[in-house]
C-alpha cells in the first residue's frame, strides 16, 4: 500500500514527473481543450461566420459573392479538420513530457510559439469577438507554457545530461 508522503527512497520517487512538468502538461490539455472548443464553435457557427468575413472584407464591384463564400467555405474546413491530428501529436508530446525526454521539451517550445503567433495573427483579421476570445485564451495559455518552459527546474529536468526513461523507472 501507498502512502501520500513516499520516502525518498523509493525508487519511483527519483523519476516522478516534477510539479512544473505537470502544470506544463495541464497547460498544453487546456490548449489542447481550447483548440477543439474553437473547432467546434467555428463548425457550429460556420455561416455567421461566414456572413460576418465576408461583410468586413474590402471586396472590389462585381466579384461574386457565392464564389468568394464557397473558397471561404473550404478554408473554414482546413481550420477545423488539423485539430484531431494536433491532438494526436500533443498526447504523443505529453507521453514524452512525463519521461522527460528532451524532444519533448522543445516541441513543447516549439509549439507555443507557433500557437502564440498563429493567436496573434487572428486579432489582424476579420473574425467576430468570440472567436478573437478563444484565440486570445489560447494565446495567454501559450504564454504560460513558454514561462513554465523557461523555469529553471523545468530546464533542469529536460537537460540533456539528465535523462528519464521508461527504463531507469524499472531498473533496481
Amino acid at each position: 500500500m501507498t502512502t501520500p508522503d513516499a520516502p525518498a527512497t523509493d525508487p519511483d520517487a527519483a523519476t516522478a514527473t516534477p510539479p512544473h512538468v505537470r502544470r506544463m502538461i495541464v497547460l498544453m490539455l487546456a490548449n489542447l481543450a481550447l483548440s477543439a472548443l474553437l473547432a467546434g464553435v467555428i463548425l457550429v457557427f460556420q455561416e455567421q461566420l461566414l456572413d460576418y468575413r465576408l461583410a468586413h472584407l474590402d471586396l472590389p464591384a462585381g466579384t461574386d459573392l457565392a464564389a468568394a463564400r464557397e473558397t471561404m467555405r473550404s478554408s473554414v474546413w482546413s481550420k477545423v479538420l488539423p485539430v484531431a491530428l494536433v491532438a494526436l501529436a500533443y498526447l504523443w508530446v505529453i507521453h514524452g513530457l512525463q519521461e522527460g525526454q528532451r524532444k519533448a521539451y522543445r516541441q513543447v517550445v516549439l509549439i507555443s510559439v507557433v500557437v502564440l503567433l498563429g493567436s496573434s495573427l487572428t486579432l489582424v483579421q476579420p473574425f467576430p469577438w468570440w472567436l478573437r476570445a478563444i484565440n486570445v485564451a489560447k494565446g495567454l495559455v501559450a504564454v504560460a507554457l513558454l514561462f513554465l518552459a523557461s523555469r529553471p527546474q523545468v530546464r533542469g529536468w529536460f537537460a540533456a545530461t539528465n535523462r528519464h526513461h521508461v527504463a531507469d523507472r524499472y531498473s533496481s
